[in-house]
C-alpha cells in the first residue's frame, strides 16, 4: 500500500483504530483485547470493532491470533510505517499553523538584558544584525504557545553563551530565527529571532521579540495589536 493510500478517506476509519491499538500497546509487543474492549476504546458497537480489526489485518498493518473470546494482536512493519506517516503529515501541518501573539506591555527587562555587553556582541555577531537594545512581548493564548513549544523543540537553537562579570552571572540564551509581519499586512515582513531566556519573570506564554529595528515604530504597534510568528 502506497504513502497517499494509507492517509487516504477510505483509511481514516483504519488509522484511527490503529492509533488507538497503539496507545493500548503501550510499550508492549502485543495487546489481548476482546472485540468488545475495542468497540468501548472506539465508541462503537462489538460488531462494528470485530470488523474494523479485520480490515486491519487485511490491509496488513495488524497480526493477530484467537485466543478464546480475546485475540492477541501485534502492529506489523506496514502498520509503524502507516502510524509514522501520518505522523510526519500532521507535523508538517501543524507547522504551518499560524502562530500569532498580541502586543503586550514590556517591564524593561529585555532592555535591560540586551544591552548588557556580554550579550549584546553575541547577539551581534550570532544572528547577524544588531539588535535594538530591547525586545518586543508578545502574548500567545494557549493553542499557539503549544504549537510554538513543540515547532522549537524540533529545531537547533543559536546559543548565546552565559558569562560572569564582577558583579554577578548570566545564564545562557537559546535564540530560534523568525520571521514576524503584522497579521493585517503578511507581506511586510522582517526577520527577527525569540529569546528563549531560562531565567526570566515572565509568564510562559510571553515571549521576548529581538530585532534590528524598533519594531513598535516599525510596524506602527500599540498595544493590543496581532503579530504573525513563523519559525525559519
Amino acid at each position: 500500500m502506497g504513502e497517499d493510500e494509507e492517509i487516504s478517506p477510505e483509511n481514516y476509519a483504519n488509522w484511527f483504530a490503529l492509533y488507538h491499538l497503539c496507545k493500548k500497546l503501550g510499550d508492549n509487543k502485543s495487546v489481548l483485547i476482546s472485540s468488545i474492549k475495542f468497540g468501548d476504546l472506539l465508541s462503537t458497537s462489538q460488531q462494528t470493532a470485530s470488523r474494523r480489526i479485520q480490515s486491519l489485518e487485511e490491509i496488513g498493518w495488524i497480526k493477530r491470533k484467537i485466543i478464546g473470546k480475546s485475540q492477541e494482536i501485534w502492529v506489523t512493519e506496514k502498520g509503524s510505517d502507516a502510524m509514522l506517516n501520518m505522523y510526519r503529515n500532521l507535523k508538517q501541518i501543524l507547522e504551518k499553523v499560524l502562530i500569532v501573539g498580541e502586543v503586550i506591555e514590556g517591564i524593561g527587562e529585555g532592555a535591560y538584558y540586551v544591552a548588557i555587553k556580554g550579550y549584546f556582541n553575541q547577539f551581534q555577531e550570532k544572528l547577524g544584525f544588531e539588535p535594538f537594545k530591547g525586545t518586543l512581548n508578545l502574548k500567545l493564548n494557549d493553542m499557539n504557545n503549544t504549537l510554538l513549544r513543540e515547532n522549537i523543540r524540533s529545531r537547533i537553537p543559536v546559543i548565546i553563551e552565559g558569562f560572569e562579570d564582577q558583579d554577578r552571572k548570566y545564564g545562557p540564551v537559546r535564540c530560534y530565527d523568525c520571521i514576524i509581519s503584522r497579521l493585517d499586512d503578511k507581506d511586510n515582513k522582517r526577520k527577527a529571532a525569540i529569546l528563549d531566556i531560562e531565567r526570566t519573570h515572565h509568564e510562559k506564554n510571553i515571549i521576548e521579540i529581538l530585532a534590528k529595528p524598533y519594531l513598535r515604530d516599525y510596524f506602527h504597534l500599540k498595544d493590543g495589536d496581532k503579530l504573525r510568528v513563523e519559525l525559519i
